[in-house]
């Protein structure tokens, strides 16, 4: 049975025992509750760990004023960041917006979000989050009334009770510490599990062999149809070796010709026999390339008389081509029936753009970008795009290496976040075995080290989204009652003698406008480019 057919019929079971348990008092016997789909255990247990750990009262008071730095810098950001992703969605294409699904941070639900390493992010995050706020609570002398688990069919978090009619007469500077804690403690976590994460364990991880690395292999390219697996590292070619960085000048014959390509992969050397060729994987309706009618996965014999070898010679061909100048081009398709290339009959000339006037079509920034003939295509020779495994790890080991500009730091910051998107989080089990621990991990095995490696990055990523989340200014959210609070005393500054109902109410709908505002810039993401 399906995976997700299985959870479902779980969540549904589970609420409906739920709602028949609650409706029967059985609950409330046992001090639980019911929220919605959620059922909510409480208990007064927990509480003297929560007023041992809060009696170092100047160093709570310093941790709360850092995460109240670290609040209002992520809730300016993060509504600054939503209110220029509302000026972009016009173009972007209804196919390509987020789903509901995106937007729902549950693992198992959001497709990026592994199940269990997003449970395990989920539940370390939200007890930190609460136990945070349950401190703080006490260190200001306010009472916690119970501690709980929320449940879900599994535990999916915790949470503290604080007494809120205490904290509701308390001053504005004790609440807000309450209240900020909980993102502030989520953010530094997420620093943290970066570091051991990026420093402890990739920094102990090394290449098991010297070789460049078959990060990406084409459907139906030549790579692909030899059975050339993700993974494999590149040692040889025609019985030359291949350097790390060396796959675009390989010595390659004619295309269309065999090579023997010899590499390794999960601890054994392999030889395949595969057919040489620039292959092309993309091409684009349009631009030079879809016009001339060339299309993915075909291989490029020559262009302008000039045959082409590698992927050093298409570069170099297209660096001769002159702008808007149409040329004889050669290429071979595919042919499934026989298993060999054939020339492509209707493909005869291509007339290049100006790569600059393709940039301005799309809106991108020309700095730094030199003017040159273009095609509009991507190739990879054999089909294959190669990494230096190295420098994948050590992109992620040492993201903001080389970086001096505001804008780098951004660029790389967006990059580690993404991992998960680009696939490389959790790391592909096809490259687990191209890594060997190193170091303090030198005992494990490659699949418990990545396991390792996988939760520290996912115990980053969770606590980053749910601090970044709760920062903003919207209730329910803390970031919601901290700039009620801060929008209050800056009120009370400016009109002094404004009467405090008057204030209040002033306050509590500036405060609703700003949580609506929120609500619509998020849903803004999913109906803009749908309408």
């Amino acid at each position: 049975m399906n995976g997700y057919l299985i959870a479902i019929i779980l969540v549904i079971a589970f609420w409906a025992a739920v709602y028949i348990l609650d409706k029967k008092g059985i609950l409330a016997k046992h001090h639980m509750s019911a929220w919605g789909p959620f059922v909510m255990w409480r208990t007064s247990r927990g509480r003297d760990l929560i007023d041992k750990l809060s009696r170092p009262h100047r160093f709570w008071n310093a941790y709360s004023l850092v995460s109240k730095g670290i609040v209002a810098v992520i809730m300016f950001g993060m509504t600054a960041l939503l209110l220029w992703e509302a000026t972009l969605v016009s173009s972007i294409p209804a196919e390509s917006a987020p789903g509901v699904d995106m937007i729902l941070g549950i693992p198992g639900i959001n497709p990026v979000i592994p199940l269990w390493y997003g449970i395990l992010g989920l539940v370390v995050a939200v007890v930190i989050h609460e136990f945070a706020h349950g401190i703080l609570t006490r260190v200001h002398g306010m009472g916690v009334k119970s501690l709980g688990i929320v449940w879900m069919v599994i535990p999916m978090g915790a949470f503290t009770e604080p007494d809120e009619e205490a904290l509701e007469k308390t001053t504005r500077r004790k609440r807000t510490a309450v209240y900020a804690v909980g993102p502030g403690t989520n953010i530094i976590a997420a620093l943290i599990f970066a570091v051991l994460f990026s420093s402890v364990a990739l920094g102990s991880v090394a290449p098991a062999y010297d070789a460049p690395m078959a990060a990406t292999i084409y459907e139906d390219s030549p790579g692909d149809i030899a059975g050339i697996p993700v993974g494999a590292q590149i040692i040889s070619i025609n019985g030359e070796d291949v350097p790390i960085n060396g796959y675009p000048d390989v010595n390659a014959p004619d295309p269309n010709t065999p090579v023997t390509v010899k590499y390794y992969y999960n601890g054994e050397i392999f030889e395949k026999e595969v057919i040489s060729g620039v292959i092309l994987t993309t091409t684009e309706k349009g631009l030079p390339s879809g016009d001339a009618g060339l299309k993915p996965g075909m291989m490029i014999y020559s262009i302008n008389g000039e045959i082409i070898r590698n992927e050093t010679d298409f570069k170099t061909v297209m660096s001769s081509l002159e702008i808007g100048e149409t040329v004889p081009i050669v290429a071979y398709s595919y042919n499934a029936e026989t298993g060999t290339y054939e020339v492509a009959e209707e493909v005869t000339e291509i007339t290049p753009m100006s790569k600059i006037d393709y940039y301005k079509s799309r809106g991108t920034s020309t700095n730094g970008v030199e003017d040159m003939a273009f095609l509009g295509v991507n190739t990879a020779y054999l089909g294959m795009v190669v990494k230096d495994p190295q420098a994948l790890i050590d992109s992620m080991a040492h993201p903001f290496a080389g970086d001096d500009s505001v804008d780098d730091y951004f660029h790389s910051f967006l990059t580690y976040v993404t991992l998960p998107l680009t696939g490389y989080q959790p790391f592909p089990a096809s490259l687990v075995d191209v890594y060997e621990p190193q170091g303090i991990f030198s005992g494990m095995s490659s699949n418990s080290f990545w396991i390792m490696a996988n939760c520290f990055y996912w115990l980053f990523w969770i606590n980053l989204m749910l601090g970044l989340t709760n920062a903003l200014p919207a209730i329910p959210l803390d970031g919601g009652y901290i700039f009620r609070d801060w929008l209050d005393s800056l009120v009370q500054k400016v009109r002094k003698k404004m009467p405090d109902k008057e204030r209040t109410q002033f306050v509590d709908s500036v405060t609703w406008v700003f949580a609506l505002m929120i609500l619509f810039l998020i849903l803004w993401q999913l109906i803009g480019p749908r309408i």
